[in-house]
């Protein structure tokens, strides 16, 4: 039981890792996954959970249709959310919310690598990055955005990734609801 649990909260650290500008105080929230199967493989260290998996963590909150964790021999973890879409939202320190959406969620610490593909997008505040694929680095914070058919949408234009950053309000630090896009 013990394993479980460990398999269980994996699948939801490894989702949060995701998001640096998440409120502090969800780290310390429980995590919630519900799903309507769950299958843990303890000896292998795989735990897949299926339909309507929605993962809960203070103000994060994520929907796919199947979600796939794991941690290999060095205890590196992955994980790997399929949905039509796979879509998450949190509130972040700064006041704004984080949100996105794409159709394959992959993510491990071994290279702190996000990596969103199909139709993926995300949103913080008012600005938003879409394309066929975005890739994160939680370490450095260095976003990449490529597209293969007009961010997923079509096949009738070329490869475009969009990016809409909003003028900064006056009167404000300049932190406010920017993507950062080094």
């Amino acid at each position: 039981m013990l394993q479980i649990k460990r398999i269980c909260l994996i699948v939801l650290l490894l989702g949060l890792s995701s998001f640096s500008y998440a409120l502090k105080s969800d780290e310390s929230q429980p995590i919630q996954i519900e799903a309507n199967q769950a299958t843990a493989d303890q000896i292998n260290m795989v735990t897949v959970f299926s339909g309507n998996v929605v993962v809960t963590r203070g103000s994060m909150i994520v929907h796919s249709n199947t979600a796939q964790a794991s941690q290999d021999a060095q205890g590196y973890k992955t994980i790997h959310m399929i949905g039509t879409p796979v879509t998450f939202f949190q509130l972040n320190d700064d006041g704004d919310k984080t949100e996105g959406q794409c159709n394959d969620f992959d993510y491990n610490t071994k290279n702190n690598l996000a990596i969103l593909t199909g139709r993926a997008r995300v949103k913080k505040g008012d600005n938003l990055v879409m394309g066929d694929k975005l890739t994160y680095n939680t370490q450095t914070q260095i976003y990449n955005a490529t597209s293969a058919n007009a961010n997923g949408v079509s096949n009738t234009k070329s490869g475009r990734v969009t990016v809409i950053l909003q003028p900064n309000q006056k009167g404000q630090n300049g932190n406010s609801s920017v993507i950062n896009t080094k």
